[in-house]
């Protein structure tokens, strides 16, 4: 380029909001950036509480950009209760922006391959000794100001927690979108999924909390009487009927140590959401359907996709054996973290997803509890609709201080708020497709690009998720309390999965989300339960209706829409 010539810098191009969903920028830097919705973990308006928890989890996502030393930061606001999100690099000179960059993929490259003595050796175990500090903790024996403290260490040790959640989330996700890159590289343009097919089959905790509830179906139909219960009873009158007879108390006994276990979760991503071992009726209708399929062992299955997984890895080294030494040591190394970090990508939603937001919600239902007991809050419940600042400052004045009113107000605007379908994206169009570094890729593949576009009537594109074909009536599910109306053999559809929907991927016969790419959760534990999966398609939950026959084509993420 000679020195007379101007480079042309396009101008944004705004978004146009709809009337009915109003913006106001805290800064005009602010309506340049692109925003997109966050629908994949947060796809309801959300409580003051739920924000003030869920943003102080995603400021450790800069946290761990700059422990790596990566020039990214994650920018979120919340427009009318709903998430949104950009992702945008500091400010800085491009030459020093590529040399961040280069260094801190360098880092994440390099924590990709320690995965499993970093998971096991400090992660992991610093996890755990929070876990312990909450479990141990006398909350009914607290008075309000010792349960305002243990909050203040809670959030402290919330934050923590997500530290690690970021720190291992990057090498993570990075280690598994790396060996498909190598794969492609190395075997020529494959099927996207084929990678995959060498990390499924091997177990992690969302899917063993599966296994473990299909084993208590199979002891239940071992039982006639429990059995009978199952098969007679609807979802809310099993617990009174197992209660009744001795041989149904042992059972419930057996569901309550499940459910102490593996229960500590709620519906959606947040701690606003009842856990299992408040509300069992998720878990009480997948053993319902669970026993309803008396003839399907899904542990045989598991073995068989392990099977298969060593079958593929054979074939990839069998075709790698005329490459030079130093190829094979990469294939190998990058098959040895994608390994571990499938494993690891499911373990941690268990322990700080799971449990850590449980513990968080424990008490703030204690402290709730106090507050409507002294008449500052109607119910315990509402203890979500304050801030923590608000909380602190009413349980300091008890009783001087009623939160009635502010919380009816906000539980109206959040009413409101759900009535509105809410924009994709805000701010700008973006000025050109995302850079195509390691971190940049393994995030695309985690939310998902928008959908591939399509003009073929009756035919809704998404990504592959997990590879097979199926057939049958849509279900469209929006929360685990719809889940009552998915029959064995239906297509699941719904915005995104969280990972307490995982024991639905057994009964049903495929799953179509809007939200999430290859590495998503949903594709993740699809493929571990062998079940076919088509995600991102954008608009499957507003153009699909219940009864209408699908063709899910997971390996082409393809779905054909039929009549009802």
């Amino acid at each position: 380029m000679s020195a007379t010539e101007v480079v042309q810098i396009a101008e944004p191009v705004p978004i146009t909001v709809p009337p009915e969903f109003p913006v106001a920028w805290d800064h005009p830097d602010d309506a340049r950036m692109s925003w997109q919705l966050e629908r994949l973990h947060f796809a309801d308006p959300m409580t003051a509480m739920d924000y003030a928890f869920m943003a102080e989890a995603h400021v450790q996502l800069n946290w761990a950009f700059e422990h790596y030393g990566l020039p990214d930061r994650y920018h979120f606001r919340l427009f009318n209760h709903r998430w949104y999100y950009a992702i945008k690099p500091v400010d800085a000179p491009p030459e020093q922006l590529r040399a961040m960059a280069e260094r801190g993929q360098e880092n994440v490259a390099a924590a990709a391959d320690r995965l499993e003595t970093l998971w096991n050796d400090e992660w992991q175990p610093a996890i755990k000794q929070h876990l312990a500090f909450w479990e141990v903790f006398g909350l009914a024996g607290a008075d309000v100001p010792a349960l305002v403290a243990h909050f203040d260490e809670t959030v402290a040790r919330f934050r923590r927690c997500w530290q690690i959640h970021f720190l291992q989330g990057l090498p993570v996700y990075v280690a598994m979108s790396s060996l498909e890159e190598l794969c492609r590289d190395l075997f020529g343009d494959e099927s996207a999924l084929r990678p995959y097919r060498l990390t499924q089959g091997l177990g992690n905790a969302t899917f063993e909390s599966g296994c473990a509830l299909w084993r208590l179906s199979r002891r239940a139909l071992a039982t006639p009487e429990v059995r009978r219960i199952f098969e007679e009873r609807v979802v809310c009158e099993v617990p009174t009927a197992l209660e009744a007879t001795a041989v149904g108390r042992a059972f419930l006994g057996e569901l309550r140590a499940y459910l102490d276990r593996w229960g500590k979760r709620g519906d959606k991503m947040g701690i606003s959401y009842p856990s299992w071992i408040e509300d069992p009726s998720p878990a009480i209708k997948q053993l319902k359907d669970y026993i309803s399929r008396p003839d399907r062992d899904i542990e045989a299955e598991f073995t068989g996709l392990a099977e298969e997984r060593e079958r593929a890895v054979t074939e990839a080294r069998g075709r790698l054996s005329g490459y030079p030494a130093a190829v094979r040591e990469r294939f190998e190394t990058a098959l040895r973290a994608a390994q571990v970090a499938t494993v690891i990508s499911e373990d941690h939603n268990y322990l700080i997803d799971f449990q850590c937001n449980y513990e968080v919600r424990r008490v703030l239902l204690e402290l709730g509890a106090r507050l409507a007991a002294a008449g500052a809050l109607e119910a315990q419940g509402d203890v979500f609709y304050l801030s923590p600042d608000e909380l602190r400052m009413t349980a300091a004045a008890l009783p001087a201080i009623v939160q009635r009113n502010l919380v009816g107000e906000r539980r109206a605007s959040i009413a409101r708020a759900r009535l509105i379908m809410a924009p994709r994206t805000l701010g700008t169009i973006p000025d050109g497709p995302p850079p195509g570094d390691p971190v940049t890729l393994a995030l695309g593949k985690f939310f998902g690009a928008p959908p591939p576009p399509t003009t073929e009537p009756g035919v809704l594109r998404g990504h592959p998720g997990s590879p097979g074909r199926a057939c049958g009536p849509a279900k469209v599910i929006r929360s685990l309390a719809e889940a009552a109306k998915l029959r064995p053999g239906d297509v699941l559809v719904a915005e995104a999965t969280a990972p307490s929907w995982t024991p639905l991927f057994a009964t049903v016969a495929a799953v179509v989300t809007d939200t999430g790419g290859v590495l998503s959760h949903c594709a993740v534990v699809a493929r571990e339960y062998g079940l076919p999966a088509v995600v991102g398609t954008a608009t499957a939950t507003e153009v699909i209706r219940d009864g209408q026959i699908l063709e899910v084509d997971g390996d082409a993420g393809l779905v054909r829409i039929g009549s009802a």
